[in-house]
């Protein structure tokens, strides 16, 4: 059986990446600036060239740019490699995989993890330097780049954002080595791309890579987790890995009450948001699996998962007999019967109550201006290898809040600033205000307590 590589690491070896081009340039348009990156930081960084023109001196004018283009970029003459196959030809056979696979073996390199084409390209080299690139390195993390020239951006869908705004400067000096490609190289282009993905994420530059995980590559995903600037994978990984999340949502509570002018769906909508945000962004298949708090058989995942408590006492149970007993929470929703009336966030250090607020009209109805709910992350008490989280809301609106602040990348980035992973000696509860009036969801700060374990 082949190997993907005949260098053998050791225990102390740095960590190592491959870029891969179809053509001179490609590696620049889609992922200069995270090489550049990668060098900077200590990495030992290959890049590696497929094909060559098949006029000679364009071939040797592509090979001498490609080679300043890989200088300026901080990667050694012995780690910049070229397979000259043919231009507009490449296919992925057992001879292209196999070159390839022999020019890593004699320049000693075996990388950690590959950069390369996305397969969401119409042109036929890109792809095939996809294919050959998953051949060749089973067992590997694969990071797929975008060229814009021949981007199919409906079907792009990066997971990985390497944020760059540091190295923009030598990414353009890059591209810029490549000057018999001046007409074709649109540097607004491709700014324009990194940066409408970076608004997503609250970046300022980030390049995105799509991420390929072949069977195998697991062992190798924590590199890859270490260059992840988006704030949803920082967040959620260190508290799943790669095991599930059950989500234990709350059941309407029928009671006599006066007419309310809003939705009693909002705690679904945060639900639904969640398993999309998941579907969106995560690495892998999506881990969410959504369960009702009136089945009383899935008390078993509270001893044995990652679990996701939503909605209040008043309307699941599992807060009301678990959560609203454990040790350490400063804060939990409460009210009054037998008409679940008095609804408030408690605050049990300094027994003030936090209502939500309304406006009445001289009909008696109500509308909810704002309001509140708390965000409890921490180890689960009765499995404390596994996570235990909480969006539990006044009404409904301050669940969606909490489910909110857990997926929008701005949200999650405050929320980082001053949550602490692994979370092996505490826990964190804090309030997320949702202001229907403005249409906005914010962090309280300076409601945040930390939950001291035993």
């Amino acid at each position: 059986m082949n190997k993907d590589t005949t260098a053998e690491k050791t225990v102390f070896s740095r960590p190592s990446a491959l870029f891969v081009g179809a053509h001179p340039d490609d590696i620049e348009i889609g992922a200069a600036g995270t090489a550049a990156k990668l060098v900077h930081s200590g990495w030992d960084v290959g890049y590696c060239i497929l094909t060559k023109e098949s006029d000679a001196e364009t071939a040797e004018t592509r090979e001498r740019e490609a080679r300043e283009a890989a200088r300026i970029l901080g990667i050694p003459p012995d780690r910049t490699m070229f397979l000259d196959l043919s231009d507009s030809y490449l296919e992925v056979t057992g001879e292209t995989v196999g070159r390839l696979r022999k020019v890593l073996e004699e320049n000693g390199f075996n990388p950690d993890i590959v950069f390369t084409h996305t397969h969401a390209d119409s042109h036929n080299d890109h792809r095939a330097a996809y294919d050959i690139v998953l051949a060749a390195f089973r067992k590997k993390p694969i990071l797929s780049f975008a060229v814009v020239n021949s981007l199919i951006r409906s079907e792009f869908r990066p997971k990985v954002f390497v944020e760059t705004v540091e190295y923009a400067e030598v990414k353009g000096k890059a591209l810029r080595a490549h000057r018999s490609q001046d007409m074709r190289i649109n540097l607004a282009a491709v700014g324009n791309l990194n940066r409408g993905f970076s608004s997503d994420i609250g970046c300022s530059e980030a390049e995105p890579f799509e991420l390929i995980m072949q069977e195998g590559a697991e062992d190798l995903l924590y590199l890859v987790l270490s260059l992840n600037d988006s704030p949803f994978h920082n967040f959620w990984y260190p508290l799943l890995h790669e095991q599930p999340l059950v989500l234990i949502h709350s059941v309407p509570v029928y009671r006599r009450k006066k007419d309310y002018g809003w939705s009693a769906s909002k705690e679904q909508e945060g639900v639904e948001f969640l398993y999309e945000s998941f579907a969106k962004m995560w690495y892998d298949r999506n881990p969410v699996m959504s369960k009702s708090s009136d089945n009383n058989a899935v008390e078993d995942h509270l001893y044995n998962s990652n679990v996701l408590l939503s909605g209040s006492a008043a309307s699941n149970q599992f807060i009301r007999t678990y959560f609203d007993h454990f040790q350490g929470p400063r804060y939990i929703i409460d009210y009054t019967m037998p008409d679940y009336k008095d609804l408030a966030i408690v605050d049990r250090v300094s027994g003030k109550k936090r209502y939500a607020r309304y406006l009445e009209d001289d009909l008696g109805s109500s509308m909810l201006l704002k309001d509140a709910g708390i965000l409890t992350i921490m180890n689960n008490p009765m499995r404390t290898t596994r996570t235990f989280i909480g969006c539990m809301g006044i009404h409904g609106f301050g669940t969606l809040g909490c489910f909110k602040a857990l997926c929008m990348q701005g949200l999650l980035r405050e929320l980082l600033a001053f949550i602490e992973f692994p979370l092996q000696d505490k826990g964190f509860q804090i309030i997320i205000n949702n202001d229907i009036e403005q249409g906005s969801i914010s962090i309280e700060k300076e409601s945040l307590h930390v939950i001291p374990y035993p």
